[in-house]
């Protein structure tokens, strides 16, 4: 999937897949909050934009 994704414009950091326990919730959470952040540094996606819904609000990028 990384492979692909910079061949229709979309930067791969914004695809992260982690193989966590149910016993790691607090992991879970952390790696939920470091990718949100990052996925905010990297701004709105490409895909919203292309489609003319400005990247604000609404499903995640």
């Amino acid at each position: 999937m990384k492979r692909l994704l910079p061949r229709v414009g979309v930067d791969p950091a914004r695809v992260e897949m982690f193989n966590l326990s149910s016993a790691m919730g607090p992991r879970w959470a952390e790696i939920c909050n470091e990718f949100t952040e990052r996925i905010r540094q990297l701004g709105p996606s490409p895909i919203r934009a292309a489609l003319g819904r400005g990247g604000k609000g609404g499903t995640a990028s």
